[in-house]
């Protein structure tokens, strides 16, 4: 009897504690959205959605008053009415939801209004590390503005994972000279990928910014040698930044064939250039920008070629890096039955190219690239210096 009475007891309390649970249960989960949400809440509201009003999120903490989401949804409410009404509930939202995504983008708006950048550029940044696309533009808008970047710049650490997926993510009408200081830094901390800093180097290019992209190209790399980047065409080109580079392989027929290939018996690699004769040849075969802040320099090199079949033969020829005409131009190289010579041009930069210039490999006449030409080039050991060097002491 005793058992049995126990028993009565344990299952009337289990069924009275059921009785209150089960409304409490039923309206919560109305109130997140989930179970038995699908199935109608007709009689418990809704704190997510739309129609739900801020008179119902209110009665709703006022029964549960430490409902963080409940703050967060009422404050997102109020805010789409007014920024004044939501406001006073923001210090609140930032003890109660300190961490979540949608309260730290209600804190920047409101940091952005106060003109508080400071706080703006620390709920910006981290927003973008939690993959929040759409703070990247109000971030971008504050590393433009000369008067916010130091705010923005001061978020930068070794540990920071914001500055890449932005500099990513620039649309082709940001000036990104106006963002060098954060490539610069961010590089320096270690925050960048290597292929991501020479995205804007080729920015930089795009926009006529050679000194710039070419003081990127170095802190890129470590340590350049003056002249040209390669000159042995021993490494393999990057086809980017201050390196070689050459058309890539389209589908359908291709006037010229680019590849690096060994140069045996000599140790190392050489340039091959196969041209095919089904197509025309684009204006550069080959080319590498240079920067030269001297005036009278020196540019040498060796070549061989094996069944040229050309009139007017190829040049290596200068151009201003942002102009079109041509400045400078070897000796024609014309076919050699497959035995090396050497080549040697003499010349000084133009003070309209402003020290940057292109050197590229072009077939002599603008006609004969129309018509194509036919035949394999190979060159080796180039070298590019300062003819002020050889003056006498």
């Amino acid at each position: 009897m005793a058992r049995a009475t126990w028993i009565a007891l344990w299952l009337a309390l289990a069924g009275v504690l059921c009785v209150w649970a089960w409304p409490q249960q039923i309206e919560r989960g109305c109130w997140l959205a989930e179970w038995p949400f699908e199935q109608g809440c007709s009689d418990y509201s809704s704190g997510k959605l739309e129609t739900t009003t801020p008179t119902q999120q209110i009665a709703h903490l006022e029964r549960n008053i430490g409902d963080g989401r409940a703050y967060l949804w009422l404050t997102t409410n109020l805010a789409g009415q007014s920024d004044d009404l939501a406001t006073p509930l923001l210090p609140w939202l930032q003890k109660l939801a300190p961490h979540d995504d949608q309260a730290l983008t209600l804190q920047a708006s409101a940091s952005l209004r106060n003109k508080d950048y400071a706080s703006a550029a620390k709920a910006l940044t981290l927003l973008v590390e939690r993959g929040e696309a759409n703070a990247r533009e109000p971030l971008v808008a504050l590393m433009l503005e000369p008067t916010t970047q130091d705010f923005v710049r001061a978020q930068l650490t070794p540990q920071s994972r914001w500055l890449d997926p932005v500099l990513n993510s620039l649309s082709a009408q940001v000036p990104v000279d106006a963002l060098q200081a954060f490539v610069s830094e961010g590089w320096k901390l270690g925050v960048l990928r290597p292929n991501t800093v020479l995205g804007q180097i080729e920015r930089l290019k795009r926009d006529g910014y050679w000194l710039d992209a070419y003081s990127l190209w170095v802190a890129l790399l470590g340590q350049v040698h003056d002249g040209l980047y390669n000159p042995g065409f021993d490494r393999r080109a990057s086809l980017r930044g201050f390196d070689w580079t050459w058309p890539q392989q389209r589908a359908g027929k291709v006037g010229v064939q680019v590849a690096q290939v060994s140069a045996a018996p000599r140790p190392g690699n050489m340039l091959q250039v196969e041209m095919t004769g089904r197509a025309a040849l684009p204006q550069a075969l080959v080319s590498q920008p240079v920067v030269l802040l001297g005036t009278r320099y020196r540019l040498t090199g060796r070549y061989m070629s094996d069944r040229l079949r050309s009139r007017e033969g190829l040049v290596w020829a200068l151009r201003c890096a942002s102009g079109d005409e041509r400045f400078a131009q070897t000796e024609v190289l014309e076919e050699t039955q497959k035995e090396w010579r050497n080549f040697e041009l003499d010349f000084e930069m133009p003070a309209e190219c402003e020290g940057a210039a292109r050197l590229q490999l072009e077939a002599t006449a603008a006609w004969e690239a129309r018509a194509g030409i036919a035949g394999v080039m190979y060159f080796d050991d180039f070298e590019l210096r300062p003819r002020a060097a050889e003056a006498p002491q």
